[in-house]
C-alpha cells in the first residue's frame, strides 16, 4: 500500500470515528434529553407553562417549549412597586396564568409588599395594575402560585396568613382585588415563611418558623393536619419544596434532606438522610438566630451559609432521584438522593470530607460542582439546579450586589440511571448567570436562559444545553433595573422570557 493509500485509509478511519463519536454525543443527548417529560400537571395550579415559581412542583425550572428571542429586542417596564420600603426591592418571582383564545397571557409577579400585573397582548407586555398589601419592613413575603381558576395565592406574614387575589370584575383587564384571606393561628401552628406549594391533592402545603408543615383547605383556610420537623432536620428557612405526585415532600435543613409523605389527611416521615449541608468547620453555628440574621449571611456570600437551593426531582417517584447544591468549600457538591426505595444493592458512598467514613445510603451521588463556590469572591449556592430529562445546570451566584467581575461559571452534570452516577458533561466559566437558570426545549433544541453582569453592562445569555456554548448574547444595558437577583425565568406562550429584576419586569422576545 502506497503511503498515499495509507494516509487516505488514516485519514478516512479519524474522519469515521469522529462521526461515531458526534453520532453518540447526539444519542446520549437525545435520551437524557430529547425524551423528557414534563412532570405530572397538577389539576389544582393553573394551566400554563409557569403556574408556580419553579414552573412546577417537581421545581425543574423548565418546560417542554423554547424561547424565542432576538438579540436586539427586549422591553423593560417598572414593576409597579411602592417604594415606602426603599428603590431597588427585588420582584422575584413570575407566574402565567393560560392564554385566553385571542392568545392574551396576564403575567403576576411579586413585589415585596404586593402583587402587580401585566398583560402580554398584541405583541407587547403592557402594565395593569399593582395591588398594594400590608408589610412590616422586614417581611419577606415573595411566594406566589396560580390556583387553577388563574387567581394568585400569597402570604401576608404580618398577619399570618394566606390572601387570594383575583380580576376585581372577573375580567382579565381589571385591576386586582383580594377574594378572601385565609387566617393561620400562628400560636397553635407557627408563624408562617415565604414557602408553600400545591398538593396534587388540591390542599395548599406550607412551611413554618417552628420548624413544621401545615396543610390547608384553599377554599376555607382550614388547617387539615400539622406536623413538627425532628431536631436533626436543622433549620429551613432559605428556599422552597418540592411535591411529587404521591404527596411526599422533599425538605432541605442544614443537617438532613427529609421526605415527609402528605396523604391528603395526615402527615407522616418517610424517611430523613443526614448530610452536613454547611461544611466541615461549621457544626457549630447558632441555628436559633434570627431570620432576618440568617438572609444578611447569605446576601453577603458568608462561607456556612449552607445550602439554600430548593430541591429539584428527576424520574418517577419510585426509582428517580433529588437533587440538591450543598454549602461545601472551596467547591459546593450537587447531591443526589434516592427518591424511593433504596437500591438493594447499593453501596454507601464515602465520605468526601470524612477519609474512612461512608455518607448515609440514601446520598446516590456527590460531585464536586467546579463554577459554584463560596470562596473569594463567591458565594454559597442559593440558586436551584434546573432540570430538564436527566441534564442538570447549575450556576455560580454572585449575590443581590453583583459587582462588575463577578465569579462567572455554569454547568451541566447528567444523572446517569444505568451507571447510578452523576457525570459533569460540560462547565462554561465564562458566563454569569445570577439567578436560577430557565431551560427550555422546542424546535431549535433545549437551551438555557439568564441573566448576568459583564463589567458595566447587563447582558442576557442563552446557551446551548448540549454543549454550553453561548448562542446568544443580549445587551440589557447598565442601569440596575433589570438585575435579576436570584430568580428563575418563567418562558411565556409566545416564547417570549419575563423576570423581575431589580426595579423593573423585563421581557425578551423575538418580533
Amino acid at each position: 500500500m502506497t503511503s498515499k493509500a495509507m494516509s487516505n485509509k488514516i485519514r478516512n478511519k479519524v474522519i469515521m470515528t469522529y462521526e461515531l463519536y458526534a453520532v453518540m454525543s447526539l444519542l446520549v443527548f437525545f435520551l437524557n434529553v430529547a425524551l423528557a417529560e414534563d412532570p405530572p400537571a397538577n389539576s389544582h395550579l393553573a394551566r400554563s407553562s409557569w403556574p408556580i415559581y419553579h414552573a412546577n412542583t417537581y421545581a425543574t425550572a423548565s418546560v417542554l417549549s423554547t424561547a424565542v428571542v432576538d438579540p436586539n429586542s427586549f422591553e423593560s417596564l417598572d414593576n409597579l412597586t411602592h417604594r415606602r420600603f426603599g428603590a431597588g426591592q427585588v420582584s422575584p418571582w413570575t407566574v402565567l396564568r393560560e392564554p385566553s383564545s385571542n392568545g392574551t397571557q396576564i403575567v403576576l409577579t411579586r413585589p415585596l409588599n404586593g402583587v402587580a400585573k401585566y398583560a402580554i397582548e398584541n405583541g407587547r407586555l403592557r402594565q395593569i395594575h399593582f395591588l398594594q398589601l400590608e408589610r412590616r419592613w422586614s417581611d419577606i413575603d415573595w411566594g406566589i402560585l396560580l390556583l387553577s381558576d388563574g387567581a394568585a395565592l400569597v402570604t401576608e406574614k404580618m398577619h399570618n396568613r394566606f390572601a387570594v387575589i383575583g380580576d376585581r370584575d372577573n375580567d382579565p383587564a381589571s385591576p386586582l382585588r383580594v377574594l378572601r384571606r385565609l387566617p393561620i393561628d400562628a400560636r397553635r401552628y407557627g408563624e408562617l415563611t415565604n414557602h408553600f406549594t400545591m398538593s396534587y391533592s388540591g390542599s395548599i402545603v406550607a412551611l413554618t418558623r417552628q420548624p413544621g408543615l401545615i396543610a390547608v383547605d384553599q377554599e376555607t383556610g382550614r388547617v387539615l393536619a400539622a406536623y413538627t420537623l425532628p431536631d436533626e432536620f436543622g433549620m429551613a428557612i432559605h428556599n422552597n419544596f418540592p411535591i411529587d405526585e404521591r404527596g411526599r415532600i422533599y425538605l432541605l435543613g442544614q443537617r438532613a434532606l427529609m421526605a415527609v409523605d402528605w396523604d391528603g389527611s395526615s402527615f407522616s416521615t418517610a424517611w430523613t438522610a443526614p448530610y452536613n449541608m454547611r461544611g466541615p468547620g461549621f457544626e457549630n453555628v447558632r441555628e436559633d438566630r434570627r431570620p432576618i440574621v440568617d438572609v444578611i449571611a447569605v446576601a453577603r456570600g458568608r462561607p456556612g451559609t449552607g445550602s439554600g437551593t430548593t430541591p429539584s426531582l428527576i424520574g418517577n417517584p419510585e426509582t428517580g432521584i433529588v437533587v440538591v447544591v450543598d454549602g461545601h468549600s472551596p467547591r459546593n457538591n450537587l447531591v443526589a438522593f434516592w427518591r424511593g426505595d433504596i437500591p438493594e444493592d447499593w453501596t454507601a458512598l464515602p465520605d468526601p470530607d470524612k477519609p474512612g467514613a461512608s455518607l448515609d445510603r440514601r446520598v446516590a451521588g456527590v460531585l464536586p460542582v467546579p463554577h459554584s463556590t463560596p470562596d473569594g469572591d463567591g458565594h454559597s449556592a442559593e440558586n436551584s439546579p434546573a432540570v430538564l430529562g436527566n441534564a442538570i445546570v447549575v450556576a455560580q451566584w454572585a449575590g443581590f450586589r453583583p459587582g462588575a467581575a463577578p465569579p462567572k461559571g455554569v454547568q451541566r452534570v447528567d444523572w446517569n440511571p444505568t451507571k447510578r452516577q452523576l457525570d459533569l458533561v460540560w462547565a462554561n466559566p465564562d458566563i454569569h448567570i445570577n439567578g436560577v437558570p430557565t431551560i427550555g426545549r422546542g424546535a431549535e433544541g433545549a437551551c438555557v436562559f439568564g441573566m448576568g453582569r459583564e463589567g458595566d453592562n447587563y447582558i442576557y445569555s442563552v446557551l446551548d444545553l448540549r454543549d454550553g456554548a453561548r448562542l446568544r448574547r443580549i445587551a440589557l444595558g447598565t442601569s440596575d433595573d433589570v438585575l435579576d437577583q436570584g430568580v428563575s425565568h418563567a418562558i411565556a406562550s409566545d416564547g417570549s422570557i419575563i423576570y423581575g429584576g431589580k426595579r423593573s419586569v423585563v421581557r425578551l422576545y423575538r418580533p
